[in-house]
C-alpha cells in the first residue's frame, strides 16, 4: 500500500512557490526602434526590476523574483504613448513576441504554462478592452470640448454610459473565466483583482472550489486574507512555526504544539479553511511524539472537517483515500501480533560474486513458510513485555540474557515511546527476539529464509541489489535518506512479496548462530577462546546502501546493545 506522505508532498511543496526564482524572458518585437528600453515592472508595488534594449528587434529581461507566480508589466514608453503587456510568470523562461500595434492584449506568449494561461486569457477579453480602451480615448478629448460646449458634454456622457456596459460585460466575461480555470494561477489571480467587488458568500464559494494542492499559493492565500484576516494570521504562523528547524527536540516539540493548537483555531474560527484540515492532516506525524496515538484521531477527524466543507470530488476521493491509509496505520501502530505474508518455497542461488558480502554463491532449497510483513514494532513489543514481566530471558540455556535496551526512539519502562508504536523494535537483542517470536507462536528465519522473502522468493527480480528494486531510496532507509534516524515500518515500497523494510531501516536478526575464536575460526559448538555470534540481515539506517544488499551476511553479537537491531517473525506452515 502506498503511504499517505507521498500523497502530500503536493501539499507542503507548494511552499516552493515563494522561493525565489530564476526568470528569463525573451522578447522579439517590430515596429520598434533599436534602442528602445522595455522595462520590467512588479505590478504589486510598481517596482522596476530589469530593463534591456532593444537590438535588431530582440532583448533579454532575466533575474530573480522572491514569489512566483509574479504578475509583471513589460512596458516602454514613446514620447506620450505607452505600450505596455501583462505578464503573469510561473517557473521558467518565456517568449513574447509582436508588433508594436500589438500592445496590449495581441502579442503572443510561449513557455511558462501560467504565462500561456494567463496570455490566453487577455485574449479572451481583447476586443471588450480594445473597445473600451477607444472609448476612453475619444470621452477624453470630448471632455475637454465640452469645457466651452454643452453638447460634447452630453457626448461624452452617452459614452460613459458605454463604457459602464462594457465594464458590466468584461466582469460578466470575468466570472466566466473564473469558474472555468480556478484550477489555475491565471484564473485565481482575476478571482483576486476583483473579489473586493464580490458578494462575500460568492467569494467563499469559489474559494472552496480551488484544488486542494493550490490553497497553500501566493493567490489564494491573498483571497483567504481578505475574507478572513484572523484566521489567515493563525494559519499562516503555524506554517511559520512547522518551518522552523531545531537541533533540539523539545524545541521542535513545542512548535508542533503551538501550530497545532492554532490550526485547530483557524478551522474553528472558519469551518471551510479546507486547507486547515489538510494541514493538521499533514502534521500529524509530528504530532506522534506529543499526542501519541491520538494524533491519529487527530488527522482522522481533520479529513472528515475537509470531506464535509470541499466542493470538489476529486478532493474528497483523494481525502478518502488518504482516510483508509490513517486507519491502516493506527491499525498497524496498536496490532498485537504481526501480519504475515505466506513465501512459497523454492530453490535459488544464495549469496553473490561480491566478496566484501561474505556470502559466496550457493545454491539452498527452502520450504514454505510465512514470515512478518513488517519489522515487528515497539508497542508489539511491548505488549510481550507486559505479558512476559520480566527484562531478561526467564529459563533455558539464555535464562538472565538481556532481551532489550531502552531507547528514546523505542521502548521504556516496558512501554513503547509516545509516537513510536509503529516504529520498528529497537535496541532488541537476539534473545529478546527469540522469546518474543515464541510467545507470537513462531520463530526467526533462517539465513536462507531471509534472503529468499528478500529477494522476492518465486517472484523476485535476480538482478536487483536491494529487496524489490534496484535503487534503495524507494524501498529501504539508509545513511543517506535517513536523516540520521530510524522511520516507521511500511512507509516506502515493499518487494515483489509485499514486504516492507528487509532492505535498510534496521539490521534484523536470523537464527543462524556460531562461535568464533580469535583466529577468526567458526565452530558450531563453543571452544577455548570464543565468542558467541548470531547473523543479522538488511542494513540499517546508518549504514551505507551496500550494507544493504539482500545479498550481504553479517553477524554481531547477540547481546549486542545498538540501536539499529531489530527483526522479523517466521512461522511454520
Amino acid at each position: 500500500m502506498s503511504r499517505w506522505f507521498f500523497f502530500c508532498i503536493f501539499f507542503i511543496g507548494n511552499s516552493l512557490a515563494f522561493a525565489t526564482s530564476q526568470y528569463q524572458i525573451q522578447v522579439y518585437l517590430t515596429g520598434f526602434k533599436d534602442g528602445t528600453i522595455f522595462y520590467l515592472k512588479k505590478f504589486e508595488d510598481q517596482r522596476i526590476i530589469s530593463s534591456a534594449k532593444l537590438e535588431k528587434g530582440y532583448c533579454r529581461l532575466s533575474g530573480e523574483l522572491a514569489d512566483i507566480p509574479q504578475v509583471l508589466w513589460l512596458y516602454t514608453k514613446i514620447k506620450e504613448d505607452l505600450y505596455y503587456y501583462e505578464i503573469l510568470l510561473g517557473n521558467d523562461s518565456i517568449t513574447v513576441k509582436g508588433d508594436i500595434k500589438d500592445f496590449p492584449y495581441n502579442l503572443t506568449v510561449k513557455g511558462s504554462p501560467t504565462a500561456v494561461e494567463y496570455s490566453q486569457y487577455t485574449h479572451f477579453l481583447k476586443d471588450l478592452n480594445s473597445k473600451r480602451d477607444s472609448l476612453i480615448d475619444e470621452v477624453e478629448i470630448l471632455h475637454k470640448k465640452g469645457q466651452k460646449r454643452i453638447k460634447f458634454q452630453d457626448q461624452a456622457l452617452n459614452i460613459d454610459k458605454q463604457i459602464d456596459s462594457i465594464d458590466y460585460k468584461i466582469i460578466e466575461q470575468r466570472y466566466q473565466y473564473i469558474i472555468q480555470n480556478l484550477t489555475t494561477y491565471a484564473g485565481q489571480f482575476v478571482l483576486t483583482r476583483i473579489m473586493k467587488n464580490m458578494n462575500l458568500d460568492t467569494l467563499r464559494f469559489l474559494t472552496r472550489q480551488i484544488p486542494v494542492e493550490m490553497k497553500n499559493t501566493k493567490f489564494s492565500r491573498k483571497i483567504n486574507d481578505y475574507i478572513n484576516p484572523y484566521v489567515e494570521k493563525c494559519i499562516r504562523e503555524a506554517d511559520s512555526l512547522l518551518s522552523l528547524q531545531d537541533k533540539k527536540p523539545i524545541k521542535m516539540y513545542n512548535n508542533a504544539e503551538k501550530a497545532y493548537l492554532l490550526y485547530k483555531e483557524g478551522v474553528s474560527l472558519d469551518p471551510e479553511r479546507i486547507d486547515g484540515y489538510i494541514a493538521l492532516f499533514v502534521m500529524y506525524e509530528r504530532l506522534l511524539p506529543i499526542k501519541g496515538l491520538e494524533a491519529y484521531d487527530i488527522a482522522l477527524e481533520s479529513l472528515d472537517g475537509f470531506i464535509e466543507q470541499s466542493l470538489r470530488e476529486e478532493d474528497k476521493q483523494r481525502a478518502a483515500f488518504w482516510k483508509e491509509d490513517v486507519k491502516y496505520r493506527k491499525r498497524l501502530a496498536t496490532m498485537v501480533i504481526p501480519e504475515m505474508v505466506k513465501v512459497k518455497g523454492g530453490t535459488f542461488m544464495m549469496g553473490s560474486t561480491y566478496k566484501e558480502d561474505n556470502n559466496p554463491l550457493h545454491q539452498v532449497t527452502v520450504k514454505d513458510f510465512y514470515i512478518g510483513k513488517y519489522e515487528v514494532s515497539n508497542y508489539q513489543f511491548a505488549a510481550f513485555l507486559e505479558h512476559y514481566k520480566s527484562r531478561v530471558v526467564k529459563e533455558g540455556i539464555y535464562a538472565g540474557k538481556p532481551l532489550y535496551y531502552e531507547c528514546n526512539w523505542g521502548i521504556e519502562g516496558g512501554k513503547p515511546v509516545k509516537g513510536y508504536e509503529s516504529y520498528p523494535a529497537i535496541y532488541i537483542t537476539w534473545y529478546g527476539a527469540q522469546e518474543y517470536c515464541k510467545w507470537a507462536g513462531g520463530r526467526l528465519p533462517t539465513e536462507e529464509e531471509w534472503e529468499y522473502a528478500a529477494r522476492g522468493g518465486l517472484y523476485g527480480d535476480r538482478n536487483n541489489f536491494y529487496s524489490g528494486s534496484m535503487v534503495l531510496d524507494s524501498v529501504g532507509w539508509y545513511m543517506e535518506n535517513a536523516n540520521g534516524k530510524p522511520h516507521p515500518i511500511g512507509m516506502l515500497k515493499p518487494n515483489e512479496l509485499g514486504i516492507y523494510d528487509m532492505s535498510g531501516n534496521m539490521w534484523e536478526w536470523c537464527s543462524d548462530s556460531f562461535y568464533r575464536d580469535l583466529n577468526g575460526d567458526i565452530y558450531a559448538t563453543e571452544v577455548p577462546d570464543s565468542k558467541l555470534y548470531a547473523v543479522v540481515r538488511g542494513g540499517t539506517w546508518l549504514t551505507k546502501k551496500e550494507i544493504c544488499r539482500t545479498t550481504c551476511h553479517y553477524f554481531i553479537y547477540p547481546d549486542s546493545k545498538h540501536f539499529t537491531n531489530g527483526f522479523r517473525l517466521v512461522k511454520d506452515l
